[in-house]
Protein backbone atom coordinates (compact mmCIF):
# COMPACT_ATOMS: atom_id res chain seq x y z
CA UNK A 1 0.00 0.00 0.00
CA UNK A 2 1.77 3.16 -0.57
CA UNK A 3 -1.03 5.56 0.72
CA UNK A 4 0.41 9.42 1.26
CA UNK A 5 -2.38 11.55 1.26
CA UNK A 6 -5.93 12.09 2.90
CA UNK A 7 -8.64 14.50 1.43
CA UNK A 8 -11.42 15.73 3.35
CA UNK A 9 -14.19 17.33 2.79
CA UNK A 10 -15.79 20.22 4.80
CA UNK A 11 -19.34 20.81 5.45
CA UNK A 12 -21.30 17.82 6.85
CA UNK A 13 -17.96 16.03 7.52
CA UNK A 14 -15.99 17.50 9.64
CA UNK A 15 -18.20 19.98 11.06
CA UNK A 16 -22.08 18.92 10.68
CA UNK A 17 -22.85 22.17 9.12
CA UNK A 18 -25.92 20.85 7.44
CA UNK A 19 -28.03 19.49 9.68
CA UNK A 20 -28.45 22.46 11.54
CA UNK A 21 -28.58 24.50 8.95
CA UNK A 22 -31.69 23.10 7.84
CA UNK A 23 -33.34 22.78 11.47
CA UNK A 24 -32.74 26.58 11.49
CA UNK A 25 -34.09 27.29 8.22
CA UNK A 26 -37.64 25.25 9.25
CA UNK A 27 -37.50 27.34 12.34
CA UNK A 28 -36.89 30.66 10.68
CA UNK A 29 -39.52 29.72 8.05
CA UNK A 30 -42.08 28.96 9.99
CA UNK A 31 -41.86 32.06 12.12
CA UNK A 32 -43.17 33.66 8.65
CA UNK A 33 -45.84 31.05 8.07
CA UNK A 34 -44.05 29.38 5.48
CA UNK A 35 -43.03 25.97 5.04
CA UNK A 36 -39.57 25.46 4.23
CA UNK A 37 -38.91 23.12 1.05
CA UNK A 38 -36.75 20.19 2.13
CA UNK A 39 -36.59 18.03 -0.83
CA UNK A 40 -35.89 20.72 -2.66
CA UNK A 41 -32.99 21.97 -0.33
CA UNK A 42 -31.63 18.55 -0.10
CA UNK A 43 -30.71 18.85 -4.20
CA UNK A 44 -28.35 21.60 -3.08
CA UNK A 45 -26.31 19.46 0.00
CA UNK A 46 -22.81 19.37 -1.34
CA UNK A 47 -23.49 21.38 -4.49
CA UNK A 48 -23.85 24.74 -3.53
CA UNK A 49 -21.41 26.94 -2.16
CA UNK A 50 -23.76 29.74 -0.41
CA UNK A 51 -27.54 29.61 0.65
CA UNK A 52 -28.73 32.36 -1.93
CA UNK A 53 -30.66 29.74 -3.69
CA UNK A 54 -33.13 29.71 -0.12
CA UNK A 55 -34.03 33.87 -1.01
CA UNK A 56 -35.35 32.25 -4.41
CA UNK A 57 -37.61 29.73 -2.11
CA UNK A 58 -38.97 33.41 -0.26
CA UNK A 59 -38.96 35.07 -3.80
CA UNK A 60 -41.31 32.64 -4.97
CA UNK A 61 -43.50 32.66 -2.30
CA UNK A 62 -43.97 36.72 -2.65
CA UNK A 63 -41.49 37.67 -0.12
CA UNK A 64 -40.09 41.48 -0.44
CA UNK A 65 -36.26 41.63 -0.29
CA UNK A 66 -36.94 43.60 3.06
CA UNK A 67 -39.04 40.57 4.15
CA UNK A 68 -36.09 37.88 2.90
CA UNK A 69 -33.65 39.83 4.79
CA UNK A 70 -35.80 39.46 8.38
CA UNK A 71 -36.11 35.60 7.38
CA UNK A 72 -32.27 35.30 7.12
CA UNK A 73 -31.60 37.30 10.04
CA UNK A 74 -33.76 35.09 12.33
CA UNK A 75 -32.04 32.03 10.15
CA UNK A 76 -28.87 32.94 11.73
CA UNK A 77 -29.68 33.63 14.76
CA UNK A 78 -30.76 30.33 15.43
CA UNK A 79 -28.42 29.04 14.24
CA UNK A 80 -25.76 30.63 16.61
CA UNK A 81 -27.62 30.17 19.36
CA UNK A 82 -27.90 26.57 18.66
CA UNK A 83 -24.73 25.51 20.03
CA UNK A 84 -24.61 22.70 17.37
CA UNK A 85 -21.32 24.30 15.27
CA UNK A 86 -19.29 24.37 18.45
CA UNK A 87 -18.02 21.16 17.98
CA UNK A 88 -16.66 19.19 15.10
CA UNK A 89 -18.08 15.13 14.61
CA UNK A 90 -17.86 12.24 16.71
CA UNK A 91 -14.49 10.68 16.11
CA UNK A 92 -13.19 13.18 13.59
CA UNK A 93 -10.11 14.44 15.80
CA UNK A 94 -8.89 10.73 16.40
CA UNK A 95 -9.65 9.92 12.73
CA UNK A 96 -6.99 13.01 11.88
CA UNK A 97 -4.48 12.74 14.47
CA UNK A 98 -4.19 8.96 13.79
CA UNK A 99 -3.60 10.31 10.38
CA UNK A 100 -0.88 12.72 11.46
CA UNK A 101 0.89 10.42 13.69
CA UNK A 102 1.00 8.04 10.69
CA UNK A 103 2.93 10.89 8.75
CA UNK A 104 -0.26 11.09 6.24
CA UNK A 105 -0.70 14.51 3.96
CA UNK A 106 -3.94 15.90 5.06
CA UNK A 107 -5.91 18.15 2.66
CA UNK A 108 -9.23 19.89 2.45
CA UNK A 109 -11.29 20.31 -0.23
CA UNK A 110 -14.87 22.18 0.25
CA UNK A 111 -17.30 24.01 -2.11
CA UNK A 112 -17.69 26.46 0.73
CA UNK A 113 -15.77 29.98 0.71
CA UNK A 114 -12.91 30.14 2.73
CA UNK A 115 -13.76 32.15 5.42
CA UNK A 116 -16.27 29.85 5.93
CA UNK A 117 -14.00 27.26 6.16
CA UNK A 118 -11.07 28.45 7.76
CA UNK A 119 -12.71 30.10 10.39
CA UNK A 120 -14.53 27.16 11.29
CA UNK A 121 -11.62 25.25 11.89
CA UNK A 122 -9.39 27.79 13.84
CA UNK A 123 -12.40 27.76 16.40
CA UNK A 124 -12.08 23.95 16.67
CA UNK A 125 -8.32 23.89 16.62
CA UNK A 126 -8.30 21.66 13.81
CA UNK A 127 -6.55 24.24 11.11
CA UNK A 128 -2.62 23.29 11.74
CA UNK A 129 -3.75 19.51 10.80
CA UNK A 130 -4.74 20.75 6.58
CA UNK A 131 -2.21 22.00 4.03
CA UNK A 132 -3.61 23.05 1.48
CA UNK A 133 -7.02 23.74 2.12
CA UNK A 134 -8.71 24.86 -1.35
CA UNK A 135 -12.42 25.92 -1.44
CA UNK A 136 -14.86 27.04 -3.90
CA UNK A 137 -12.27 30.06 -4.83
CA UNK A 138 -9.61 28.01 -6.11
CA UNK A 139 -11.85 26.62 -8.70
CA UNK A 140 -13.52 27.22 -11.65
CA UNK A 141 -16.14 24.46 -11.29
CA UNK A 142 -16.99 23.23 -8.13
CA UNK A 143 -17.87 19.85 -7.31
CA UNK A 144 -19.51 17.57 -8.86
CA UNK A 145 -16.73 18.19 -11.46
CA UNK A 146 -13.06 16.86 -9.83
CA UNK A 147 -10.91 19.53 -10.47
CA UNK A 148 -10.94 20.52 -6.67
CA UNK A 149 -9.82 16.80 -5.99
CA UNK A 150 -7.40 17.21 -8.90
CA UNK A 151 -5.78 20.19 -7.65
CA UNK A 152 -4.82 18.49 -4.13
CA UNK A 153 -3.11 15.80 -5.99
CA UNK A 154 -1.03 18.49 -8.28
CA UNK A 155 -0.15 20.35 -5.15
CA UNK A 156 1.36 17.62 -3.10
CA UNK A 157 2.51 15.59 -6.56
CA UNK A 158 0.65 12.25 -6.01
CA UNK A 159 -0.83 10.22 -8.31
CA UNK A 160 -4.56 9.38 -7.30
CA UNK A 161 -3.46 6.10 -6.32
CA UNK A 162 -1.47 7.63 -3.43
CA UNK A 163 -4.44 9.37 -1.88
CA UNK A 164 -7.88 8.84 -0.34
CA UNK A 165 -10.82 11.15 0.22
CA UNK A 166 -13.54 11.02 3.07
CA UNK A 167 -16.74 12.87 1.75
CA UNK A 168 -20.20 12.87 3.11
CA UNK A 169 -22.77 13.72 -0.40
CA UNK A 170 -23.18 12.50 -3.52
CA UNK A 171 -22.00 14.92 -5.37
CA UNK A 172 -18.65 15.49 -3.79
CA UNK A 173 -18.24 11.17 -3.96
CA UNK A 174 -18.55 11.97 -7.62
CA UNK A 175 -16.00 14.52 -8.09
CA UNK A 176 -13.37 12.18 -6.05
CA UNK A 177 -14.19 9.54 -7.95
CA UNK A 178 -14.29 11.31 -11.41
CA UNK A 179 -10.56 12.49 -10.12
CA UNK A 180 -9.71 8.51 -9.71
CA UNK A 181 -9.40 8.73 -5.82
CA UNK A 182 -10.78 5.72 -3.39
CA UNK A 183 -13.85 7.31 -1.82
CA UNK A 184 -14.80 6.93 2.02
CA UNK A 185 -18.41 8.30 3.01
CA UNK A 186 -19.42 9.45 6.23
CA UNK A 187 -22.73 11.18 5.74
CA UNK A 188 -24.37 12.89 8.66
CA UNK A 189 -27.84 12.38 9.75
CA UNK A 190 -28.94 14.68 6.49
CA UNK A 191 -26.87 13.17 3.70
CA UNK A 192 -27.41 9.39 5.30
CA UNK A 193 -30.78 9.95 4.06
CA UNK A 194 -29.02 10.60 -0.38
CA UNK A 195 -27.35 8.17 -2.72
CA UNK A 196 -24.14 7.61 -1.48
CA UNK A 197 -23.11 4.05 -3.33
CA UNK A 198 -20.75 5.25 -5.26
CA UNK A 199 -19.03 5.06 -2.43
CA UNK A 200 -15.99 2.68 -2.18
CA UNK A 201 -17.04 2.39 1.73
CA UNK A 202 -19.93 3.73 3.87
CA UNK A 203 -19.63 3.71 7.72
CA UNK A 204 -21.69 6.58 9.40
CA UNK A 205 -19.93 7.41 11.86
CA UNK A 206 -16.17 8.08 12.34
CA UNK A 207 -16.33 6.02 15.71
CA UNK A 208 -17.21 3.19 13.73
CA UNK A 209 -13.60 2.25 11.80
CA UNK A 210 -10.06 3.29 12.07
CA UNK A 211 -7.77 4.24 9.62
CA UNK A 212 -5.59 0.81 9.82
CA UNK A 213 -9.04 -0.53 9.15
CA UNK A 214 -9.49 0.98 6.21
CA UNK A 215 -5.98 0.61 5.22
CA UNK A 216 -6.39 -2.96 5.10
CA UNK A 217 -9.19 -3.15 3.18
CA UNK A 218 -7.60 -1.02 0.47
CA UNK A 219 -4.62 -3.63 0.79
CA UNK A 220 -7.13 -6.55 -0.19
CA UNK A 221 -8.62 -4.47 -3.43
Amino acid sequence: MNIKGVIFDFDGLILDTETPEVFAWEKAFQEYGQIFPFERYMKSIGVASDNLFVHDFLREAGFSESKIHQVVEEHETILSQSGYLDNPRDGIRETIQTAKSMELKLGIASNSYPSWVLGHLSKLSLNHYFDPVYTCENVINPKPDPEIYALVLQTWQLSPSEAIVFEDSPSGIQAAKSAGLFVIAVPNPLTARMDISQADLVYHSFLDFSLLEVFHKLEKR
